[in-house]
């Protein structure tokens, strides 16, 4: 599984590099927001969450595949557990490099896409249940995503909603989470396969 999330990295970094030659003009932006949902350990100390996003999207010519880079602040808040009340939040910021593959389809309002790619992510966690019992802690550390989405609309602005699974790779263990997350995409030249 590491070689995978090696070689999904430097996929991505090799083309970011190659994209850094594209005119900036081609560049399209987005903005969303959206639920957070947490997997695994961290669904049993934690409450679905929200998130709000950034990102740049870059077109390769004559491809179907684009780089997407995004940037992400999210936060959930912890369950009581049992009889203890706890109170804190677990906030998440980060930041991904993502291939994306558009899948060709007649229709040209709505434009389906693929993505999967690497980056980092900081996790702080804070949590008070009681006058004495407290925890602060962060890390950052390497994450790995993939998932998909559709753009909905033409011309210089769309609509997009996604969803992705996101493993941040902390030590002993990884905080698991799937964002469900819409929002509005814009500029740059033509609307394309963005």
């Amino acid at each position: 599984m590491n070689r995978v999330l090696q070689l999904v990295f430097t996929v991505v970094v090799v083309s970011l590099a190659c994209v850094a030659t594209v005119p900036a003009q081609g560049v399209r932006w987005g903005l969303g927001g959206g639920l957070t949902a947490p997997l695994s350990d961290y669904k049993d100390v934690d409450k679905v969450g929200w998130h709000a996003t950034l990102n740049a999207n870059f077109a390769i010519p004559m491809s179907p595949v684009g780089v997407r880079v995004d940037g992400l602040y999210g936060q959930t808040s912890h369950k009581d557990i049992g009889t203890t009340a706890v109170t804190g939040n677990t906030k998440l910021i980060g930041g991904l490099a993502n291939l994306v593959y558009h899948i060709p389809v007649p229709a040209p309002i709505v434009k389906p896409y693929l993505l999967a790619g690497g980056g980092v992510y900081h996790v702080q966690i804070k949590a008070q249940s009681g006058p004495s019992a407290s925890i602060d802690t962060s890390e950052t550390k390497f994450t790995w995503d993939f998932g998909g989405g559709a753009t909905f609309g033409a011309g210089p602005a769309s609509f997009f909603a996604e969803i992705r699974y996101v493993s941040i790779q902390e030590s002993g263990g990884s905080t698991k989470f799937v964002p469900i997350t819409v929002g509005l995409t814009f500029g740059g030249g033509k609307s394309g396969k963005k």
